[in-house]
């Protein structure tokens, strides 16, 4: 529930003219999040890609280039979003999963790449066991 609520957000953003990130605190959280927004925000004509440590080469220069120029309109990552190589055309809001696996420095760093774009902070709500 709490991506597709975050993908429809980011998906006003762009609708606004600026982009998005989703920052996830592992890969794996990450191309789960992708797995899941990505059919949906193809079909709704957003430009999406993904950027982890993962992506090197002609990959990676490629989805930085289309950040940079504004080409993907949504990026889906981890801790590679706020590497100083990363540029965005125009960030409008960061969406941060898992809020609690990143230090304040961190959000405020992937917050850094735009002009002062807006933060939506998830968490998952812990079921108590009996």
């Amino acid at each position: 529930g709490k991506t597709v609520v975050a993908l429809l957000a980011m998906a006003r953003a762009v609708e606004a003219g600026g982009q998005a990130a989703l920052m996830a605190p592992t890969e794996i959280l990450a191309r789960q999040h992708l797995a899941t927004i990505a059919p949906l925000a193809e079909q709704a004509g957003l430009r999406i890609a993904i950027l982890t440590g993962r992506e090197k080469g002609r990959e990676r220069t490629e989805t930085l280039t289309g950040l940079a120029n504004g080409e993907i309109d949504v990026v889906v990552g981890t801790h590679a979003l706020f590497q100083q190589s990363v540029t965005f055309h125009d960030l409008v809001l960061a969406v941060i999963d898992e809020q609690h696996r990143f230090g304040v420095h961190q959000r405020l760093a992937i917050t850094a790449k735009g002009d002062a774009p807006d933060m939506l902070v998830m968490t998952a709500t812990p079921i108590p066991r009996t």
